[in-house]
């Protein structure tokens, strides 16, 4: 466990230098509200990163930490909302990548929606019924609500993947919140791909 620990901190350590001038602090998102002026989202990457570890997630603080700024970078996203929420995988998961240890941007990408999605949302059959649609920063990649609604104690999921802990961070700009697993791309695709084709102005939506 220790050299396989050692070796995605070593990774991580390399890739950390790619990104090295656009890292930590804080950095921006344009956001266009239906159209008109942009305004902008301000990130604590810093501060993400530090309740991310102060709550066990050390391995996805890292790669925020480090990749946060290149996910959101000179991105202007149609929204009408000013909040976006990250989705954080617990450290075992990292583990499973067989070639590398830090995940590629493009799945960090699949974990960050430009939008507010807090416990009352996702816990919400009329703002989030089961099925619906939910834009991420992966271009062409929503994620898919999969809360069971019609169950008293319904524990809230995406993809499938179980929603462990919430607001992790929450500072107004940004939401985080643990999930179980990393959430799959192809859990979509191959069950929801009608959603590939889908254009919508709203970064939820629902399947109807």
């Amino acid at each position: 466990m220790a050299s396989r620990f050692f070796n995605f901190v070593l990774l991580l350590s390399v890739f950390s230098v790619l990104v090295l001038p656009i890292r930590g602090g804080e950095t921006s998102i344009a956001v266009d509200h239906n159209n008109n002026e942009p305004a902008q989202i301000r990130i604590d990457t810093e501060k993400i990163s530090q309740a991310l570890s102060d709550a066990g997630y050390l391995s996805m603080s890292l790669s925020l930490e480090v990749a946060l700024p290149t996910v959101i970078s000179s991105t202007t996203i149609n929204t009408s909302s000013s909040v976006i929420t990250i989705f954080a995988p617990p450290d075992d998961p990292f583990y499973k990548f067989k070639y590398y240890r830090q995940p590629p941007i493009t799945l960090l990408q699949y974990h960050v929606a430009p939008t507010k999605l807090d416990q009352e949302t996702l816990r919400s059959p009329a703002a989030t019924p089961h099925g619906s649609k939910i834009d991420t920063f992966l271009p062409g990649h929503p994620l898919v609500v999969t809360t069971q609604h019609n169950t008293t104690e319904a524990a809230a999921s995406i993809n499938g993947v179980q929603i462990t802990q919430w607001n992790i961070y929450n500072d107004g700009n940004v939401v985080v919140h643990g999930v179980a697993d990393f959430f799959d791309p192809a859990y979509q695709t191959i069950l929801y791909p009608w959603f590939d084709h889908s254009s919508c102005n709203n970064n939820v939506t629902n399947n109807v």
